[in-house]
């Protein structure tokens, strides 16, 4: 977890890593960042890798080390996974070089408050790639960031879909999930199979909290970027969001019971995975996460329901950003392994093995999961909405999430009136971001 003292706002972030990595012309213009960089070499290079993300060295030496070894044999990759000793806050106070960071879109910009943070626009010039070529929102995302410039790249991304079990379906006679529900569709069937059956309750939907606010389709933050204040209560978009994602859904004394039960929770993972009595759950388009947890459970994917004014527009898109760090002594190499990652050759091979490209190229879209064990499911419903925008975020959006996600609970079980709930988010997100912004100074 960052240390709060170590915070600083965007503002001075964007000044801060504008003064470090770069110098002004006698024109006034920024000079080239790269041009003190030694050129690419066949020379044996050692890049450290670092994410807060602790994804296992095993998964790093699939996807990204034993790849990158496979096309710059010089470069070795050193993943340095977080864990005790090695936190972000640990790595940055011995002194550790970072050549490479990777973060998800909600971590990203967190980690550029280390003052990691450097703006790759001349090493983006320099080695012609294309910016053009990648979805929109993700380069949007990227550049509203920093305000200045591009603190990193796209390499991988998820969206929010509909995981279903389709054995209670078949039990009921209810027809499966289509691409092109809408959420009123959705809480129809949802209503439907929220019943008993015998000594077992069957829940008909469940949204996972935490993925679907963040990366909500109607483009809202918690808080005003410029004013870092809550924004639940000056959107009324924020009750519609609730209203279909939450509430009508479980607008059933039998599926309030559950909760209950649940410790006066949504239910999420272990109803679908084990329990096997809920029905739907909108979650991140892992599709390892249900294959590795729904063993003999005949499941399958829809696209998200969509808003009726909003046709065909899904989740945001929740891509993970590489950046070469302000640090390394490799910015050249560092890029250059960015460069390839972002490339057709990987992004295709990545994309037959199930994962999101983060390019527009529908001709990789069309290859999603091919060479998986997952390709006779509906992979349509991946790609079947557009991306919507991804919002520029206040640097305090994280101390803001947890109202606002612990409100979610409170509102499916209904025990309290919207209006005071908004209220309460209200409050407590702002005490969470005043008490956040007085430990900075």
């Amino acid at each position: 977890m960052i240390k709060k003292s170590l915070i600083v706002s965007t503002a001075m972030l964007v000044a801060l890593t504008t003064a470090c990595s770069s110098k002004q012309g006698a024109d006034g213009n920024a000079t080239d960042q790269t041009q003190k960089q030694p050129a690419v070499s066949n020379e044996p290079v050692e890049l450290v890798l670092y994410s807060t993300a602790a994804t296992s060295e095993e998964e790093v030496k699939l996807k990204f080390s034993d790849p990158i070894k496979a096309k710059f044999p010089n470069i070795t990759i050193k993943y340095i996974k977080k864990g005790t000793g090695t936190t972000i806050d640990e790595m940055v106070a011995s002194g550790q070089t970072i050549d490479i960071y990777y973060e998800s879109t909600n971590y990203f910009y967190t980690v550029a408050n280390y003052g990691l943070a450097y703006d790759m626009t001349d090493l983006i010039k320099k080695n012609n790639i294309d910016l053009s070529a990648f979805e929109p929102t993700m380069i949007d995302f990227a550049k509203n960031m920093s305000k200045t410039g591009i603190y990193g790249l796209p390499v991988w991304s998820q969206n929010v879909i509909l995981f279903y079990n389709k054995d209670i379906f078949d039990k009921f006679g209810v027809p499966y999930p289509k691409n092109d529900m809408t959420w009123d569709d959705l809480a129809q069937v949802a209503n439907t199979l929220t019943r008993a059956d015998g000594d077992k309750q069957y829940l008909g939907f469940a949204a996972s909290p935490a993925h679907t606010i963040k990366a909500n389709q109607l483009g809202l933050t918690f808080l005003d970027p410029k004013t870092d204040k809550a924004t639940i209560n000056t959107n009324d978009k924020w009750k519609q969001l609730y209203q279909s994602y939450y509430i009508n859904t479980a607008n059933n004394p039998d599926y309030k019971k559950a909760m209950v039960a649940l410790k006066n929770k949504l239910p999420y993972k272990d109803p679908f995975l084990k329990d096997r009595n809920l029905a739907m759950m909108a979650y991140l388009s892992e599709l390892d996460w249900a294959g590795g947890g729904a063993e003999g459970m005949n499941w399958d994917i829809a696209a998200l329901p969509t808003f009726k004014d909003q046709p065909k527009i899904g989740s945001q898109a929740y891509p993970f950003y590489w950046g070469v760090t302000q640090q390394s002594k490799h910015k050249d190499e560092a890029m250059k392994v960015i460069q390839y990652l972002t490339s057709v050759e990987y992004q295709t091979k990545q994309a037959r093995g199930g994962t999101m490209t983060v390019l527009k190229d529908d001709a990789i879209k069309k290859q999603f999961a091919q060479d998986s064990k997952y390709k006779d499911k509906n992979t349509s419903a991946v790609f079947f909405n557009q991306y919507a925008p991804m919002p520029t975020r206040s640097s305090f959006e994280g101390e803001a999430q947890k109202a606002y996600e612990d409100a979610i609970h409170e509102a499916a079980l209904g025990d309290t009136d919207i209006n005071s709930l908004f209220r309460k988010i209200e409050e407590t997100a702002n005490k969470a971001v005043d008490a956040a912004k007085a430990k900075t100074k």
